[in-house]
Formats: structure tokens, C-alpha cells, sequence
């Protein structure tokens, strides 16, 4: 008896082959019954699963048509191998490119709000850039003119300088040439003091003379 029970498991074991569990698609059609066990007469687990539905591989065997799946929902059961194929039908990949799409075109939008957003970026930049360039131009414009003006400030200080070196030099011979007159007028004063001194002795002389003179003719006529 042991005998045949373990020929039966050999028997199975070649017959009913353990797949890894892999991925596996319902193919073009509408449901597909989930069922208990191998055969239409065991009872419905799920009444259909939808076209394209990805379910869990479990196991397969090839003499009973049918492949124990696992849903994503993790019910485990049989349905016939048949209604699997190894690629998503046409239309979940046509769903699955649509998303695809949908994704890229939701990039892409994003993508293109980036790129707007990094060219006001760049506008202001450009304009920022050109409001200190001309600021700049404006304050290198402002130095030089404040290096104008310092340079004519040194300027106009060394003219300062110069005049002030000029009228201390007029100065010095304004107040040599008032020394020199003011002597002048001494020894002219001091000349005329003499001449008018002098012509006043000579007249008192010539006087005291004349004066003498009729003296002596009088005495002479009353002597005579």
C-alpha cells in the first residue's frame, strides 16, 4: 500500500510540475472562473477574473490543463492553463502605454515649466545684470569725477601754495620797499631840515651883512 501511495506521489510529482512562482496574464477574455481544484466540477473561488488580470504562477500541470495562480488579493486557486499567456494582453499594455504617456506628458508639462522657469530666471538675471552693469557704469563715472576733482583739488591747493609762497615773497618786498621810502622820507626830511635851516642862517647872515653895512655908511656919514 505505501508502495503505491508513493508510486501515485512520483507519479504526480512528474506529472503536476512546480513552477516558480513567476507572473502570468487572463488572456483575451472576458472572466475566468477561479476554481478549488482541477476540473469544472470543483467549486467556484472566483467567479471571473477580468481580462489582463496579473496573477501569481504557482503551479501547473500539464495533464489536467490547469495552473494554480495566487491573485494580487492573495487567493490562491486552479484555472485552466489556456487562459494564460506570458505577456499583458494588448490591451493592458495599450493602458500601460497610455499611462506611460500620460507620465512622459506630465514630464514633459513639468519639464517645460522648469524650463520656463529657468528663462524668467534668466531674464531676471539678464536684467538684474544689466541693472548693475549700468550702475556700475554710474559709480565708475562717479570716480572719476571725484578723482577729477581730487586731482583739481591738489591742483588748486599747490596754486594756493604757490600764491600764498608769491605773496609772502610781495609781501617781504612791499614791506623792504616801505622801509627804504620811509627812510627816504627821513633823509629828505632831514634835507630839507638842513636846506631850510641853512637858508635861513645864510639870510640872517645876509641880514646881520646888509644890516652892518648901512651901519658902517651911517657912521661914516656922521663922522664925516
Amino acid at each position: 500500500m505505501r508502495v503505491l501511495i508513493t508510486l501515485s506521489l512520483l507519479a504526480g510529482l512528474f506529472i503536476s510540475r512546480a513552477a516558480t512562482a513567476d507572473t502570468v496574464y487572463i488572456r483575451d477574455t472576458l472572466y475566468v472562473p477561479l476554481r478549488g481544484g482541477q476540473s469544472q466540477e470543483h467549486r467556484i473561488l472566483h467567479r471571473g477574473l477580468r481580462s489582463g488580470t496579473a496573477v501569481e504562477r504557482l503551479e501547473e500541470n500539464d495533464e489536467t490543463g490547469y495552473t494554480r495562480v495566487r491573485t494580487g488579493e492573495g487567493l490562491e486557486g486552479w484555472l485552466q492553463t489556456q487562459y494564460l499567456v506570458e505577456e499583458p494582453i494588448a490591451a493592458t499594455r495599450l493602458e500601460d502605454l497610455q499611462a506611460q504617456l500620460d507620465e512622459l506628458e506630465a514630464r514633459h508639462q513639468q519639464t517645460l515649466l522648469r524650463l520656463r522657469e529657468a528663462n524668467e530666471a534668466g531674464e531676471m538675471l539678464t536684467s538684474n545684470s544689466s541693472s548693475l552693469a549700468e550702475a556700475n557704469a554710474a559709480l565708475q563715472q562717479e570716480l572719476d569725477e571725484l578723482k577729477s576733482l581730487a586731482a583739481d583739488v591738489i591742483a588748486i591747493n599747490d596754486e594756493n601754495q604757490r600764491l600764498d609762497a608769491a605773496r609772502d615773497t610781495l609781501q617781504a618786498e612791499i614791506d623792504h620797499l616801505s622801509n627804504r621810502n620811509s627812510e627816504l622820507l627821513d633823509d629828505q626830511t632831514q634835507r630839507w631840515f638842513l636846506t631850510g635851516g641853512g637858508t635861513v642862517l645864510i639870510g640872517l647872515l645876509f641880514g646881520f651883512w646888509v644890516g652892518r653895512r648901512i651901519y658902517q655908511r651911517r657912521s661914516a656919514s656922521g663922522w664925516a
